[in-house]
């Protein structure tokens, strides 16, 4: 009978520990989620705005002339976009690219000098932007799988 008594509060120590640390667990891997969830939608609005730049200049390397006012419109807004999601560099970089633009549609004198640098946007400014969507760290596997892989 003592060890009984002594045995029912062991028992129920030992199940509040492990429900203590499961419950930590959870909580661990659920932060773990919200954490990758942000960075994930971080990362799609960076490509959004983009996948805008870069529509824009290869629509203004292929024939300037059909660089409409829709897509100035667009490009001044994923242009003001970028400012909360890319730093000052990448935001100056494309403050020089709508100028080179409207030197570009507007033909003035120094057309082929804009049009060189719009057309070094692969070269210039795609690093720019790969700078801020690379990823620091892989997705790392999913609880499951590494469980899958104790058997």
């Amino acid at each position: 009978m003592e060890v009984l008594q002594w045995l029912v509060p062991a028992i129920t120590g030992a199940v509040a520990a492990i429900t203590a640390i499961f419950v930590a667990m959870v909580g661990f891997l659920q932060w773990r989620t919200a954490q990758q969830k942000a960075v994930l939608d971080l990362f799609g609005n960076r490509y959004r705005i983009y996948e805008v730049v870069k529509n824009c200049v290869d629509q203004v390397s292929r024939n300037p002339g059909y660089f409409d006012n829709w897509q100035e419109k667009e490009f001044l807004r994923a242009m003001n976009e970028a400012y909360f999601f890319f730093g000052d560099d990448l935001h100056r970089y494309l403050e020089t690219l709508r100028k080179d633009i409207l030197i570009v549609r507007s033909e003035l004198p120094t057309r082929e000098q804009a049009m060189n640098r719009i057309n070094k946007f692969y070269q210039d400014g795609q690093p720019l932007f790969a700078k801020y969507m690379r990823f620091s760290q892989t997705v790392p596997s999913t609880f499951g799988s590494r469980l899958r892989g104790w058997r």
